[in-house]
C-alpha cells in the first residue's frame, strides 16, 4: 500500500544536503534596486548600523557614497575597511580588501555594486566572485545591484533603454541569497531627486536625464524590479511548499487575451481560454475590435452573442476601435500587460495571403501566441462553405447609381468627344468616380471605377469599339487611370465610412455627456432623470423607464414618473428578478427573452438602486455598441441615484445625530432631577410605614413604578455613554435566576412561573449584576404584557461550544406583526400597551447583553405567546466526580 504524502527520497535527501550546505556558508543579502539613486546603499547601512546595536560585528568592505552627504553620514559609526591599492599602467587604484576582511573574520560585511568590475591585479575579476569567497568562509554579507544589471535581464533591458549593460552578475548567485530586499521609489520621486543633484552632478547628471533617467525607461525598470522581487519570492514559497509536502498548485501572474468577432468559432474560442484562465488561476480579457464597416444584422446578433457569453463567463470584455485587427489586439495586450493571446488556427488561403494569426505570431514580440482549433458554434454554418447572399435593397441602389452614373458620364463624354477629344471623357469618369465615392458604398464605387476604365478603353481610346491600345502613352494613361480611379474610390470610401463611424461614437459620447449633465446638475433629482431619460429615448429612439429602489432597499409597485415605458405585470417579474439577481434580464438575454423591453440592474460599486429598462423596436438588434451605449446610461443613471442617497442618507444622520444629542441630555437632566425628589418620597413613606392609609398603599405603588422609569433612564444614560464595562465572576446560574424572580417582585404575583434549570448545569464565569438586569427586564416585560393569571417559562441550557441559552416564554398576545426587532427600538410600546412604562426595558436588556458578547433574539411561539431567547458564551467551571 503506497502513501499518498510520502516523500521523495531523493527530493527529502537533497533538502537533507542543502540544508547542511547552508549551514556551513554565510548568508547573502541583497538590497535590490531598478537604477541607482533609489537609496540601496541608504538602506543597506541602516540595516547594517541596526544589526551593529544588536551587537553584531560589522565591517564596511566597500561602499560608494558618490558624493552624497546622506549616505556618507550614516558611516560615521562604522568601522570601514581601508581600500587595496593596485597600480595599473601607472595609475593607483584603489579596490575591496578581500584578504584583509578574511583575515578579521567579522560576522557581517558590507559589499557596495556587486556588478562591480575588480582593477586588474585583483584576486577576481568581478566583485560578486568576491562576495561569493566570503559567504563560503561562512561570513554575512549586505550588497546592493541595481535589476539591469542582473545576467537575465539584459536583453530587456537593452530592448527598453537602448543601452547595453555591460557589467553584470549571474542569476546564480541571486537564487543563494538569503533574503533580497526591494528599495522601492517612485519615478516622480526619483526625478525629483535626480533635478535636486541627488543622484548625479554636473555634466553626468544631464547626460542621465537625456539618455536613461527617462520617465518610460524608469517605469519599465521598476516594473522589472518589482517582478524579479515576487519570482524570487514564489521560489522561496515553492522550496517551503516542497518542505511541507503542499500538494496544491500555486497561482501564477498570467493573463490571456481572446480576440472575437462575427465568427461562428468565436463562442468555441471563448470556452477554450475562459477553461485556460481557469487552469492558471488568471485573469481573462475578451476583445472586440470595431472597424469603421458597419455590420449586417446576422453578425451583429453573432457578436452580441459571444460577447454576452463573455461576460457571463467573467472576461473582462474590451472594445476599441481600429481597422487593422492584428495591430489592435497587439495594442490591447501591451497595454494590458498580456501573457499569450488566444487566437483560432487558420484555414486554407492563398499564398499571399498572411493571415490573422500569422501576423500575431510575427509582431507579437515578447507575448506569446496560442493558436488552438475551435468548434463551429451549434446552429452556424461552416465557414468555409460558400453562403448565399442577398444582397440588402439599399446596396443594390447604390450599384443602380453606380451603373447609372458610369452611363451617363460614358453618354456626356460620347457627346463631346468632337469638340474635347478622348483624354477629357477619361477626366470626367476619374471625377465621377471620386463623386459617387462620396455617397456609395465601396463596392458600388470600385465597380463604378472598373466599368468607367473599360468603358472609356472601349468607347473613346483609339481604336474605339476594342479593348485593344495601340499608342503607348495610352497605356500609360488607361493603367494610370484604372490606378487612380481604384485607390481614390477605395480612399474616399475608407474616409467615408470613418467619418461616419466618428459620427456614431460622437453622438454616443455628446448623449452620454447630456444624460450626465442632466440628471447629475440639475437641482431637482426628478427634473433631472426627466431630462436623463428623454435624452436615451432621443438616442436610443426606443421606450425607456427608470424603477427606483425605496428606502428600505425594496422596489415600488410603479416606474418614475418620467418614464415613457410602463411594464405590464410579466415585466415586473422580469424586473423583480433582474433586481434580486442583479443581472441583466429579458429580450436578448439568456433569461426571460420572450419579454418585450431589456431590463438592466442599477449597480454601483457599492449599491443596488434599482432597474433601468429599454424597449427598442421589434425589428432592431441590440448590438455591442447599443448595449455599451445602455450599460453606460444604466451606470450613470445608478452613480446619480447612489448621490442622491448618500445626500439624503448624510442630512438624515446629521438629522439623526442631533436628535440622540438632545435625547441624551433629555434623559440625563429629567433622570437626575427625578431622582431627588423620589429619594425625599420613599424616606417620607418609610416614616409613614406604621400608618395605615390606603392612599400610603397607593404613593408607596405609583413610587415604585417612578423609581423604576428612573432606574431605566439612568442605565440607559450609562450604556450610551459608555460606561458599562463587565465585571464576570463565578456564578450558579440557578440561583441567579432565583435572585432575579424575586428582584422582579410583584409583577410576578399573578403569573405563576416554571423554571427549569438543569441540576447539572455547571458553573458560568459573567457578570452576575448585568445579566441580571437584562434577565429581570425581560421577565418584568412578560409579566406586564400578558394577561392575569397566565403562566410563564423559564428555560436555560449549556449548547455546544460554551454557549448559555436562556429561554423566557409567556402565554400572552404575543409581538406584533413584523415587531420582532422592533420591541427592542428605544421608546418602542407596542399596540394594546398598558399604562405606564417609558420602552426602554427591552433596549436596555439587549444593549447589556451585546456588552458581555451575547444577544437576545424575540419571536412569536406557534401555540400563542411570545418567546425571548438569550444567547452568550459563556466560560464553564466543570466539578471533577467524586470517586
Amino acid at each position: 500500500m503506497t502513501e499518498p504524502n510520502r516523500p521523495d527520497p531523493d527530493a527529502l535527501l537533497a533538502e537533507l544536503q542543502r540544508a547542511e550546505r547552508e549551514s556551513r556558508l554565510g548568508r547573502l543579502f541583497i538590497f535590490l534596486g531598478m537604477c541607482p539613486g533609489v537609496g540601496k546603499t541608504y538602506a543597506m547601512l541602516q540595516a547594517a548600523r541596526q544589526r551593529q546595536k544588536e551587537g553584531v560585528k560589522v565591517i564596511v568592505g566597500v561602499v560608494e557614497t558618490h558624493g552624497r552627504s546622506e549616505t556618507a553620514a550614516l558611516l560615521k559609526d562604522l568601522e570601514v575597511l581601508p581600500r587595496k591599492m593596485l597600480e595599473h599602467r601607472g595609475h593607483t587604484l584603489e579596490e575591496f580588501d578581500l584578504d584583509a576582511v578574511l583575515q578579521q573574520r567579522p560576522e557581517l560585511v558590507l559589499v557596495d555594486e556587486l556588478a562591480h568590475t575588480n582593477a586588474p591585479g585583483s584576486r577576481h575579476s568581478k566583485r560578486h566572485q568576491d562576495v561569493i569567497e566570503l559567504i563560503g568562509a561562512g561570513l554575512d554579507v549586505y550588497t546592493t545591484v541595481n535589476v539591469q544589471h542582473i545576467e537575465s535581464q539584459v536583453d530587456i533591458v537593452r530592448q527598453i533603454t537602448g543601452i547595453t549593460i555591460q557589467e553584470t552578475v549571474p542569476d546564480s548567485i541571486l537564487d543563494h541569497a538569503h533574503e533580497i530586499e526591494l528599495v522601492d521609489l517612485s519615478v516622480e520621486k526619483l526625478l525629483d531627486r535626480m533635478a535636486a543633484g541627488k543622484v548625479y552632478l554636473g555634466d553626468r547628471a544631464e547626460w542621465a536625464v537625456s539618455n536613461f533617467f527617462k520617465e518610460g525607461n524608469l517605469t519599465a525598470l521598476r516594473e522589472m524590479a518589482l517582478r524579479f522581487t515576487a519570482e524570487h519570492v514564489d521560489r522561496d514559497l515553492e522550496d517551503i511548499r516542497r518542505a511541507k509536502r503542499v500538494s496544491t498548485a500555486w497561482k501564477t501572474n498570467a493573463r490571456l487575451l481572446v480576440g472575437v468577432g462575427p465568427s461562428p468559432y468565436s463562442e468555441s474560442l471563448i470556452r477554450w481560454t475562459r477553461r485556460a484562465a481557469n487552469r492558471l488561476s488568471c485573469p481573462w480579457i475578451v476583445a472586440w475590435v470595431e472597424g469603421s464597416k458597419r455590420l449586417a444584422p446576422a453578425d451583429e446578433e453573432r457578436l452580441a452573442r459571444s460577447l454576452a457569453l463573455a461576460r457571463k463567463l467573467g472576461a473582462e470584455v474590451v472594445s476599441v476601435t481600429g481597422e487593422d485587427v492584428a495591430v489592435s489586439l497587439l495594442q490591447i495586450a501591451r497595454d494590458r500587460n498580456v501573457s499569450q493571446i488566444v487566437v483560432g488556427k487558420p484555414g486554407p488561403r492563398a499564398w499571399w495571403h498572411r493571415s490573422l494569426s500569422d501576423r500575431l505570431v510575427q509582431e507579437s514580440g515578447d507575448i506569446d501566441v496560442c493558436m488552438v482549433r475551435p468548434e463551429l458554434a451549434s446552429g452556424s454554418a461552416r465557414a468555409d462553405k460558400p453562403q448565399a447572399v442577398e444582397l440588402p435593397v439599399g446596396l443594390v441602389s447604390e450599384y443602380v447609381w453606380a451603373l447609372g452614373l458610369t452611363f451617363v458620364v460614358a453618354l456626356l463624354g460620347w457627346l463631346l468627344l468632337p469638340y474635347t477629344g478622348y483624354v477629357f471623357a477619361g477626366l470626367v469618369f476619374l471625377l465621377a468616380v471620386i463623386v459617387a465615392a462620396v455617397r456609395l458604398g465601396r463596392g458600388p464605387v470600385l465597380t463604378m471605377a472598373a466599368l468607367s476604365a473599360f468603358t472609356w478603353d472601349y468607347f473613346f481610346i483609339p481604336p474605339r469599339f476594342t479593348l485593344h491600345i495601340n499608342q503607348p502613352h495610352d497605356i500609360v494613361m488607361f493603367v494610370m487611370f484604372f490606378i487612380v480611379a481604384f485607390s481614390m474610390g477605395h480612399l474616399t470610401t475608407r474616409l467615408r465610412q470613418r467619418e461616419q463611424a466618428e459620427r456614431r461614437r460622437q453622438r454616443q459620447t455628446a448623449a452620454l455627456l447630456r444624460v450626465t449633465q442632466s440628471a447629475a446638475l440639475t437641482a431637482e433629482p426628478d427634473r433631472g432623470l426627466e431630462e436623463a431619460l428623454r435624452a436615451i429615448n432621443e438616442f436610443l429612439r426606443a421606450d425607456a423607464a427608470v424603477v427606483v429602489r425605496n428606502m428600505d432597499r425594496s422596489l415600488p409597485h410603479a416606474v418614475h414618473e418620467a418614464s415613457t415605458l410602463q411594464p405590464s405585470a410579466k415585466e415586473w417579474g422580469v424586473i423583480n428578478w433582474s433586481y434580486q439577481n442583479k443581472q441583466p434580464a429579458g429580450r436578448f438575454t439568456d433569461t426571460l427573452p420572450e419579454s418585450e423591453a431589456t431590463w438592466f440592474p442599477l449597480q454601483t460599486a457599492t449599491s443596488l438602486m434599482g432597474v433601468f429598462g429599454v424597449r427598442l423596436s421589434e425589428k432592431a438588434l441590440m448590438d455591442f455598441t447599443t448595449r455599451q451605449s445602455i450599460e453606460a446610461f444604466a451606470l450613470q443613471l445608478a452613480l446619480v441615484l447612489e448621490k442622491e442617497h448618500f445626500i439624503f442618507a448624510v442630512r438624515h444622520a446629521e438629522l439623526m445625530e442631533q436628535s440622540e444629542r438632545l435625547q441624551r441630555t433629555l434623559l440625563d437632566s429629567v433622570s437626575h432631577e427625578l431622582k431627588t425628589p423620589l429619594a425625599v418620597i420613599h424616606a417620607a413613606l418609610e416614616g409613614l410605614s406604621g400608618v395605615k392609609n390606603p392612599y400610603i398603599d397607593e404613593i408607596h405603588t405609583a413610587s415604585a413604578r417612578l423609581q423604576r422609569v428612573v432606574n431605566h433612564l439612568l442605565q440607559m444614560t450609562r450604556i450610551e455613554s459608555a460606561a458599562v464595562q463587565p465585571v464576570r465572576e463565578w456564578c450558579l446560574l440557578g440561583d441567579l435566576i432565583e435572585q432575579v424572580r424575586q428582584s422582579v417582585g410583584e409583577a410576578l404575583d399573578n403569573h405563576p412561573l416554571a423554571m427549569d434549570i438543569p441540576a447539572d448545569l455547571p458553573a458560568v464565569k459573567l457578570d452576575p449584576n448585568l445579566f441580571s438586569q437584562a434577565l429581570a427586564n425581560i421577565l418584568h416585560n412578560a409579566a406586564v404584557y400578558t394577561p392575569a393569571g397566565s403562566p410563564l417559562e423559564i428555560h436555560a441550557a449549556l449548547r455546544h461550544g460554551g454557549t448559555l441559552a436562556v429561554r423566557i416564554a409567556d402565554r400572552g398576545p404575543g409581538l406584533p406583526q413584523d415587531g420582532e426587532e422592533q420591541v427592542f427600538q428605544k421608546f418602542y410600546r407596542g399596540p394594546g400597551s398598558p399604562t405606564g412604562g417609558t420602552g426602554l426595558g427591552l433596549s436596555i436588556s439587549r444593549a447589556l447583553l451585546r456588552s458581555l458578547d451575547g444577544d437576545v433574539k424575540a419571536s412569536n411561539r406557534p401555540e400563542g405567546g411570545a418567546e425571548f431567547v438569550i444567547t452568550l458564551p459563556v466560560e464553564t467551571l466543570t466539578t471533577p466526580s467524586l470517586p
